[in-house]
C-alpha cells in the first residue's frame, strides 16, 4: 500500500498530507515530516534529517527502529580535543568527538565538566574492525559485556550496558558472540547526537 500512496503522489505531482502513527510510513512516504506530541510540532523536516538530527529526546526515542540509544554521559577534554564519559559495564570510556561531527563539537565546547544526554543509533555501534573502526579517528572503541543476542537474518542484535542503561548494537551475524562473552565495540562518533538533559533538546 505504501508503493501504491508513493506512486500515486509523484504520478499526481500535488501536495498531500499523510496521518500517520506508524514511524516507517511516514519516513518512506514524506518529503517533509511533522512529528507532534502532545498537541505541538516537535520536528519539521525532510525524513533523513529527522532521523539522523532528532530536534529532541522525543524524536530521537519515535524515529527509528529500534529508537535511538539515549545514554547519560559527560563532556570531558578540551575545547580542541573533546570526549564524551560513558559507563560501560560499571567502568568509564571516553569517546572522542571529532571536528567532522562538526554541529556537535562547535556547540558541546560550552558543556565541559557538564552531563549530557548522549544519542547514538543501533546501527553507529558495531563490531570492532568494521568500516575501518581500528584506524578511523572519527571511531570510539570499548569492550562490554553481551546480555542478549536477537537475531534477524540480515543483522543481528547485541543489547549491553551502557551509561546504566540497556544499549543496542547492530552488528553482522558473523560477527555476534554468545550472551555472556566479552565483545569489542566500535561507535561511529560523527553520527553522534547530543542533548540538554533538562529541556531534552539537541544540542548544536
Amino acid at each position: 500500500m505504501r508503493t501504491e500512496i508513493k506512486k500515486l503522489h509523484q504520478r499526481l505531482g500535488t501536495t498531500i498530507v499523510y496521518v500517520t502513527h506508524d514511524q516507517v510510513e511516514a519516513m518512506t512516504l514524506a518529503t517533509r515530516i511533522a512529528v507532534m506530541h502532545g498537541g505541538a510540532i516537535q520536528q519539521f523536516a525532510d525524513p533523513q534529517t529527522t532521523y539522523e538530527q532528532p530536534a529532541n529526546l522525543f524524536v530521537a526515542g519515535f524515529m527509528g527502529s529500534p529508537p535511538m540509544n539515549v545514554l547519560p554521559a559527560r563532556i570531558d577534554g578540551s575545547a580542541d580535543a573533546l570526549e564524551v564519559l560513558v559507563e560501560v559495564d560499571g567502568g568509564t570510556v571516553a569517546l572522542p568527538i571529532p571536528r567532522a561531527n562538526a554541529g556537535a563539537h562547535a556547540a558541546l565546547g560550552e558543556w565541559i565538566g557538564r552531563d549530557v544526554v548522549f544519542g547514538i543509533r543501533p546501527e553507529h555501534i558495531f563490531q570492532r574492525g568494521h568500516k575501518g573502526s581500528d584506524t578511523d579517528p572519527a571511531m570510539g572503541r570499548f569492550e562490554a559485556t553481551v546480555e542478549v543476542v536477537e537475531p534477524t537474518g540480515a543483522e543481528t542484535m547485541i543489547f549491553l550496558q551502557m551509561g546504566g542503561k540497556e544499549a543496542i548494537s547492530r552488528v553482522d551475524p558473523e560477527a555476534a558472540q554468545p550472551a555472556g562473552s566479552r565483545m569489542a565495540f566500535a561507535v561511529d562518533m560523527r553520527k553522534a547526537c547530543f542533548f540538554d538533559p533538562k529541556t531534552e533538546r539537541l544540542i548544536r
